[in-house]
């Protein structure tokens, strides 16, 4: 494998509602790679970028928001995706009124949605193993979603969580997964 030495930068943002945490996830639109896929803001760091820099700078211009909105708690270990890629995930805690209030960057954004952090105290993901698990066996949503990826869609093991209509697999799940219950390691 050749490393990809592109750096990308991913906000994990939290949101108050009701007194309650959620995370708040964007629907990719149209117009970009994997559309209709479940992910957190991000994007590539401009060179000489800090991934807190480009997390938050890539947040702003896809939510419409200022970085005033944006209180980084901190900045977690990078992730090494398949391809090589190094993605930097950055937990924040975002103040919004509500996502009804945001100016999406429909380039990118499609729509958002909060997931509470209640309900994945509830609702342990799916586990595939995507090189022997059958097409029958996968969710419709996750087939779909694996739809785009061609030669790669029987390699790899996903997590999949699917909340509201929304499915959730990759990179995105494993983040999830990976800070427990109500993703205290993500917001204290």
């Amino acid at each position: 494998m050749i490393k990809n030495t592109t750096k990308y930068a991913i906000l994990i943002p939290w949101v108050e509602m009701d007194s309650e945490n959620a995370l708040l996830f964007e629907v990719r639109s149209q117009f970009v790679k994997q559309p209709g896929e479940v992910c957190f803001p991000g994007g590539r760091a401009e060179p000489g970028e800090s991934a807190v820099v480009a997390a938050v700078r890539e947040t702003c211009e896809e939510l419409g928001i200022g970085p005033g909105a944006i209180e980084v708690i901190s900045e977690l270990e990078p992730l090494i995706m398949g391809d090589g890629r190094t993605v930097h995930p950055v937990s924040a805690r975002l103040y919004i009124k509500d996502i009804e209030s945001l100016e999406l960057s429909k380039d990118e954004v499609a729509e958002v949605f909060l997931l509470p952090a209640e309900w994945l105290d509830e609702n342990p993901p799916s586990y595939y193993d995507l090189a022997s698990t059958s097409d029958e066996e996968l969710p419709e949503k996750l087939l779909g979603y694996l739809s785009h990826y061609g030669n790669y869609r029987k390699t790899g093991r996903t997590y999949y969580y699917e909340y509201d209509g929304h499915g959730i697999w990759g990179l995105t799940a494993r983040i999830i997964k990976s800070f427990g219950k109500t993703g205290s390691g993500l917001i204290r």
